[in-house]
């Protein structure tokens, strides 16, 4: 009997159990910068439901930071253990944040804008704390979706094929553009179709942004070589920014070619760098060509590895090949030549072909006397690298390698 009130006082006490963790602070800045304020006079109540929107949005923040995700309909079973009071107030229930509730709020979002909403609070925000903006990072990503989605055309964006970035080509998508400071606090974020392209999805995320804040911010805008076209070059207006070159362009190809007299950085002895300015698009830019000591003697390590698997490879084909018979010379060099074209990274130090006599085919056995006898050839090479291929590689790898590690060009103010 005693083990029976014990274990009821147990569930009792369990039941009574609730916490805040991480999310009271998180409801506490809400509160502490008037984002409900802000939200309840973007998005006033146009139905019954008893909760304002500004607090089922902060319930949906709450419930994606609690790192659960609960469906809309397991809304209020996820706030069962957590302390509904001291989050919303006294006059909110689990209850009420029900799925019907968070599904107008969302409605309403949509119907407001989801990007304007959004950039209102960050700005909101931005009044209240010093965040910085001196540099901004833009970037897009594809979220790829389960589902057939057949017509399904929405009024703002598609939910179709694409690019996907993780590989999923076999789902529909679409695609998040985002736009963060130094710190990663993000600024701004838009959703596009699922097919949109990264050179116009960047540029128009920028301009979006640009058009908000102060005028006289100083913002460098860093994106990647998605971002570098003639068209945005163009059309971005007057703005600093960062980005990459892509290697496709004549004038960078030329660049990479160069023989070029690149200094060491005094920050730092593992880089070199080399910078120019060029005119592309219209618009007079600074390009600076930096080049890791460091991760070139990497590259090398990983060739030489390389190459010394393909001659080991090589000189296994090649004990192979001579073990093969031909009827005529000629055959036995057109033979070495196709063989040698394989193997790009090694030459013939000599070849030769060596002649024996042997029985016609199929017959075993001893030659019988005056039996006679059929003469085939064989190949009998010794390879080495081919140092002129090496040098190639060399020269491809670090092609490559500027190409795709340290092209980062900035460029000033037009």
């Amino acid at each position: 009997m005693a083990d029976k009130n014990n274990s009821r006082r147990v569930e009792s006490s369990i039941k009574r159990t609730s916490f805040l963790g991480h999310l009271g602070l998180i409801a506490g800045v809400f509160q502490e910068l008037e984002v409900d304020k802000l939200i309840d006079e973007k998005l006033p109540k146009e139905r019954d439901h008893k909760v304002p929107h500004s607090v089922c949005i902060l319930a949906m923040v709450l419930n994606g930071l609690g790192f659960i995700g609960q469906r809309l309909y397991l809304f209020p079973d996820y706030f069962r253990t957590i302390s509904i009071g001291r989050l919303f107030g006294d006059s909110v229930t689990r209850e009420d944040l029900n799925q019907y509730a968070i599904g107008e709020t969302l409605d309403r979002i949509v119907k407001y804008g989801p990007t304007k909403l959004f950039t209102e609070i960050t700005l909101h925000i931005m009044n209240r704390l010093p965040i910085p903006v001196h540099c901004l990072h833009a970037d897009t990503t594809s979220v790829s979706v389960y589902g057939d989605y057949e017509d399904e055309e929405t009024e703002y964006i598609d939910i179709t094929f694409g690019i996907p970035k993780n590989g999923r080509w076999d789902l529909k998508q679409f695609v998040l553009s985002l736009i963060v400071n130094q710190h990663g606090i993000p600024l701004f974020m838009n959703t596009h179709s699922g097919n949109a392209s990264d050179k116009s999805t960047i540029l128009e995320a920028i301009k979006s942004l640009k058009s908000a804040l102060r005028p006289e911010s100083k913002v460098y805008y860093v994106a990647d070589s998605s971002f570098y076209t003639d068209n945005n070059i163009k059309n971005i207006g007057k703005s600093f920014w960062i980005s990459r070159v892509p290697a496709t362009i004549t004038e960078a190809k030329e660049l990479l070619n160069a023989n070029l007299n690149l200094k060491t950085l005094k920050s730092d002895e593992r880089y070199s760098f080399y910078q120019t300015f060029v005119d592309y698009g219209g618009v007079k830019q600074k390009w600076v060509l930096l080049l890791s000591h460091k991760m070139k003697e990497k590259k090398e390590v990983t060739l030489r590895r390389k190459l010394e698997k393909e001659l080991e490879k090589a000189e296994k084909s090649l004990k192979k090949l001579a073990g093969d018979d031909f009827f005529c010379e000629e055959d036995a060099l057109k033979a070495a030549e196709k063989w040698i074209a394989d193997f790009p990274s090694v030459l013939f130090e000599k070849v030769d072909l060596k002649t024996i006599k042997k029985r016609e085919a199929g017959k075993k056995g001893r030659p019988l006397k005056n039996e006679k006898l059929k003469t085939y050839y064989k190949i009998d090479g010794v390879i080495k690298v081919n140092d002129a291929f090496v040098l190639k590689e060399m020269e491809k790898w670090d092609f490559s390698f500027l190409q795709v590690m340290i092209s980062v060009f900035l460029l000033k103010r037009c």
